[in-house]
């Protein structure tokens, strides 16, 4: 890199967290300081053209359309219902067993993170009924901090995933096969989690001192523990026929991903206006709809700032000075696999799953796939690093917004219940490694494309 590049791209990154400190939204912070670092390099016609040309070289891409379909699905199975419907069976059926206020919380964190594709999002919606769900049961409040914090990051590898989706767009891989590979590592992660849980709370777990009362007030917005309402075993079956209307055609090889979105979408406009009465559907469709537009929107303009950003890398020499540095440096495959998946636990300091995909996969994944590992596999991995990424200390995102919702518990205190999980996340990770069936299987045995 020129000395006027490097200048550049240190003018860029510190312009970047500057505007993230501010609070900045994150998508139009990659957009101006890629801006910035385009003007120095070129000029500032070339750096309005690259703004003005990103919505359009980014978004004209019909694997897109898959997005806006799945975040419709996912709210509209929520506003239906059934998010709550197949946490309160996983309540009744988990209630027996060690933790099981702490395990329904894990299934309910799971399915909300599946259909936002958030994983921040459900840290903040879900921290406050979850922890009066779980210290209710007479569990520490760190179990709850960690469970949320754990939890919320399901959602990027169970399908639908709009990270994985996204992942496969800017890497080019097949969105199918994606999607399907993240079934295995997601049931895996769900298994270490819980099994996380029953330790904690059979072998080392203490009970709630009197500091934590004051979060054992039972809560008016919904007990997972105990689900006061008849059991919704319907909800719970539409559930499952969104699943196979959407993932199941992609395993048969009977649709695309994007044709498969579009049936899973429809399904759960049909079982939307089934469970809200017909009468009422172009009454009740109207929230639905509006959240859907504002989610997309999110998604897109983070697509745009990141499509900035990596042109500025791209035209500083960044990327390629990287990739160039990695092969000179002569290593191992895995030693080159283990210090890029380190390289993104920093990035959970500052943006959220979808941002770091949107800028480390350009960069990863081509020096990755240089030394033959697979893409599929490889993209499991990436997106699994990128969440754990909001967990770890020092600064995991998720853990940040967990104690500014719940105030009584300390930042320290919610780092130590995470802790546990962080070991779980290690674990899982170095078995997606050493088996990479785990991954390949179900995309090897498919249909799809």
């Amino acid at each position: 890199m020129s000395p006027d590049s490097i200048m550049a791209l240190v003018l860029v990154l510190v312009t970047f967290l500057c505007l993230l400190a501010i609070r900045f939204h994150v998508g139009l912070s990659l957009m101006l300081s890629g801006l910035i670092g385009v003007m120095v390099l070129r000029t500032t016609d070339a750096a309005i053209s690259a703004v003005t040309n990103a919505p359009y070289t980014t978004s004209f891409n019909y694997s897109l359309v898959i997005i806006p379909l799945f975040i419709l699905m996912g709210v509209l199975a929520v506003r239906a219902g059934l998010a709550q419907a197949g946490f309160d069976i996983a309540s009744r059926l988990l209630a027996k067993f060690p933790g099981g206020a702490a395990l329904s919380s894990l299934a309910g964190s799971g399915l909300f993170a599946a259909v936002t594709g958030s994983s921040v999002a459900t840290v903040a919606t879900l921290a406050r009924v979850s922890t009066d769900a779980i210290t209710q049961a007479k569990h520490h409040i760190r179990l709850a901090a960690g469970v949320v914090c754990a939890g919320g990051t399901l959602g990027v590898l169970i399908p639908p995933s709009i990270v994985l989706v996204l992942y496969g767009i800017i890497t080019e891989e097949s969105i199918g096969q994606l999607l399907l590979a993240g079934i295995g590592p997601g049931l895996l992660t769900i298994a270490a989690y819980a099994s996380t849980i029953v330790v904690l709370v059979l072998f080392f777990e203490r009970r709630a001192d009197h500091t934590h009362a004051a979060s054992t007030t039972p809560s008016t917005k919904a007990s997972a523990a105990t689900p006061k309402s008849a059991l919704d075993i319907m909800g719970g079956a539409y559930l499952f026929i969104i699943f196979m209307v959407s993932i199941g055609t992609i395993y048969l090889g009977i649709a695309t991903s994007t044709e498969a979105a579009s049936f899973g979408a429809l399904a759960a406009l049909i079982i939307f206006a089934v469970r809200v009465k017909f009468a009422n559907l172009f009454s009740a469709i109207k929230e639905p709809l509006s959240e859907t537009i504002g989610l997309t929107a999110m998604t897109f303009l983070l697509l745009t700032g990141a499509g900035v950003f990596t042109y500025f890398l791209a035209l500083s020499g960044a990327s390629t000075s990287l990739v160039n540095w990695v092969v000179s440096a002569d290593l191992p495959p895995y030693g080159v696999l283990i210090i890029c998946l380190l390289l993104l636990l920093p990035l959970g300091m500052f943006l959220d799953g979808i941002s770091m995909i949107l800028i480390a996969g350009p960069i990863l994944h081509p020096i990755l796939t240089s030394y033959g590992f697979d893409g599929i596999w490889l993209g499991v991995i990436i997106v699994k690093v990128a969440e754990m990424a909001l967990i770890t200390p020092p600064v995991g995102m998720n853990v940040f917004v967990y104690s500014g919702t719940v105030k009584e518990i300390p930042i320290s205190d919610a780092f130590k219940g995470v802790f546990p999980f962080i070991i779980a996340d290690f674990v899982v990770v170095a078995l997606l490694i050493l088996v990479p069936g785990i991954i390949t299987l179900l995309p090897s045995l498919s249909g799809a494309s």
